[in-house]
């Protein structure tokens, strides 16, 4: 069972990466998104972009609770790895999509992945911030 500090942080940065997300994608790139539609259509809820943002910062700090002692607690621990992480997970996938889906430009391909490292280091450096491996939430 994870400590309630680990829940905290995976709210804490999941609240954090929706506005990130909301700001970066909804309002900077919205308008570039619209001016694509054969590549950008839209047609789920949107809802599902909050809670794949929940879900995905669920699965990224479990997996820094199992890597937790190569990078340590704290803002700079978290931010270390989550650096590494938005790497790994963004780069070369986004540059890619460039070569696999038709229309998707390369540029774009670039700035989300840029986008998507930010996302793992401000994600990181939250739950580096709140979760200390091993602590237990106050019951006050």
């Amino acid at each position: 069972m994870k400590s309630g500090k680990f829940w905290l942080a995976v709210l804490a940065a999941g609240v954090v990466v929706n506005v990130y997300d909301f700001v970066m994608h909804g309002m900077i790139l919205g308008n570039t998104y619209k001016s694509m539609p054969e590549v950008f259509n839209q047609t789920e809820n949107p809802t599902w972009f909050i809670v794949g943002d929940f879900v995905a910062v669920l699965v990224f700090a479990w997996f820094y609770d199992k890597v937790y002692a190569s990078f340590g607690g704290g803002t700079m621990g978290g931010l270390m790895y989550g650096l590494y992480a938005g790497v790994l997970v963004s780069f070369p996938t986004w540059i890619f999509n460039h070569l696999i889906f038709a229309g998707f430009p390369y540029g774009m391909a670039w700035q989300i992945t840029l986008l998507n490292i930010i996302w793992g280091v401000i994600a990181g450096a939250v739950l580096g911030a709140i979760y200390k491996k091993g602590t237990v939430a106050s019951a006050a």
